[in-house]
């Protein structure tokens, strides 16, 4: 295809793309520990520790963790996939990328 077909379905049908915002891999693992759920939930672990009840305490620990993780890892499988949309296409004679779906 042409780039002149190109624009010309462009203006027709809009673009098919996906807007990408990067987020550092820290940030977006120590956002599983911010909002009221996971606030009660360390508030609890803290309590726990203040009346020196440990064992419950590394087990809030290690719950919070691992929801963390679990939440972190599929947020990275769901990104893996939207990557795996893209498509290389050929506008006039040199290979670009493009997404194969919208996504508004």
């Amino acid at each position: 295809m042409t780039q002149a077909e190109a624009a010309k379905r462009l203006d027709r049908y809009g673009p098919n793309e996906i807007t990408e915002k990067k987020t550092s891999t820290w940030r977006k693992f120590l956002s599983y520990f911010w909002g009221p759920i996971p606030w009660m939930i360390e508030e609890a672990m803290v309590l726990s520790g203040v009346l020196r009840h440990w064992a419950d305490f590394f087990i809030i620990l290690l719950l919070l963790v691992a929801n963390g993780m679990v939440g972190f890892w599929e947020e990275r499988q769901a990104g893996n996939a939207i990557d795996a949309l893209k498509a290389r296409v050929k506008r006039d004679g040199k290979w670009v990328t493009w997404y194969l779906i919208s996504i508004p």
